[in-house]
């Protein structure tokens, strides 16, 4: 039997003890106070530090086990979709059978919000929430991985050094997620490791691979319809870390690396859940049944699901027209041609009824930066278009 003691989610008999674990940890309480009271805090740290527990306290009362803590999450949910969207929507659960686990494999744009959002989907018809699969990269302080180990997510170990241990790292991920549908647990898992954060969202087989490497003796195809693979499309009318993604972005285009300072990814985490998104879509795909012979045919028929259920909005048109306009003034950047060449296809679908919002939320991005941000959002049109994808009308 396969141990996986070391990156599995926390179990009912385990919630208690941690949840006094955090109500004591001085570097969480610190945490939440900034993000709740953040002027009060620098003023008073301590006593906002005391505030936060003393609520905490009251608010975890009634939290005995994973379910209880997944329903207050679920309550949290609620509030984030009221405060921070327009509206929500997602389509194609009635397509799937509620007493099967799945493998959910989506395209991934923010840390926490796209593996929420579908956990909240599946909490508004009855059915039961996903563990979630999390680079270990994320665990940099020790009340982030317990949150997270409380709302089921599981760690694929990708900071193992040396082929042996990458490999056994991989096959532990494996092993796990195997046994997850087995045991009826459904999952979700990233189409590719990290965020798109150009836009770009593509299946990297790797990830195939590592799906199937615990059942690697078997056919390719018989193992993918055991792990009842659904592709998951989300896509956000705004996204609120486009510019510190731009900002990477641009980086690594002009310096050719990017350097994360401690504790920006969690940072990242409570903008992409806290700050306003517009409309969110979120589609479900249908199992994959087909017949595989190599990981990339599954990760290209993943893809195809994906784009065709990406919902496109009027920014992404925006941003594309902005691209395909530098075009015709002759820049010399050949890039362009593509955005140019895609916006004559699409031109007549746009319709730009508030182009002043979407100014106004472009200017705010740095003016060296505002190439990648204009591409983050033109980039769904031209890879929908680029693939031959259904539905690359925006709402």
């Amino acid at each position: 039997m396969p141990d996986f003691e070391d990156i599995r989610p926390y179990h009912d008999d385990e919630v208690e003890q941690v949840l006094k674990s955090l109500l004591k940890d001085q570097d969480f309480l610190s945490f939440l106070a900034k993000f709740r009271l953040r002027f009060a805090y620098g003023l008073l740290p301590g006593l906002t530090r005391q505030l936060v527990r003393l609520t905490l306290t009251w608010q975890l009362r009634k939290i005995h086990n994973i379910r209880d803590f997944q329903l207050a999450v679920a309550l949290t949910a609620k509030k984030l979709v009221k405060e921070t969207m327009t509206s929500f929507h997602s389509e194609g659960l009635e397509h799937l059978d509620p007493n099967q686990a799945y493998l959910y494999v989506g395209n991934h744009r923010d840390i926490a919000g796209d593996s929420m959002l579908l956990d909240y989907a599946l909490y508004l018809v009855g059915r039961d929430t996903v563990r979630i699969a999390v680079g270990d990269n994320l665990v940099q302080r020790k009340f982030a991985t317990d949150l997270m180990k409380l709302n089921k997510s599981f760690f694929i170990r990708r900071s193992e050094i040396g082929a042996k241990k990458v490999y056994a790292a991989l096959l532990q991920s494996s092993q796990y997620l195997h046994e997850s549908i087995n045991s009826h647990n459904s999952v979700w898992i990233a189409q590719s490791e990290g965020r798109a954060k150009n836009g770009v969202d593509l299946t990297d087989p790797a990830v195939v691979k590592m799906l199937v490497l615990a059942e690697r003796k078997r056919g390719l195809t018989d193992v993918i319809r055991d792990l009842n693979i659904v592709p998951v499309a989300i896509a956000y009318e705004f996204d609120p870390c486009d510019v510190l993604k731009a900002q990477e972005l641009h980086s690594i285009a002009t310096q050719g690396s990017y350097k994360k300072v401690p504790g920006e990814d969690l940072l990242n985490l409570v903008k992409g859940l806290g700050d306003f998104k517009g409309r969110v879509t979120l589609r479900f795909g249908h199992a994959l049944t087909g017949q595989f012979e190599i990981p990339e045919q599954v990760a290209a028929e993943i893809d195809r699901q994906i784009l065709d259920g990406l919902q496109l909005y009027p920014i992404n048109y925006w941003a594309l027209e902005q691209l395909a306009l530098t075009s015709d003034e002759g820049s010399v950047d050949s890039g362009l041609d593509e955005y140019k060449t895609v916006w004559r296809q699409v031109a007549h679908l746009a319709n730009f009824k508030d182009a002043a919002t979407l100014v106004s939320r472009f200017e705010q991005c740095p003016v060296e930066c505002r190439r990648e941000w204009l591409q983050m959002y033109a980039n769904p049109v031209v890879n929908k278009v680029r693939h031959g994808a259904a539905n690359i009308a925006p709402a």
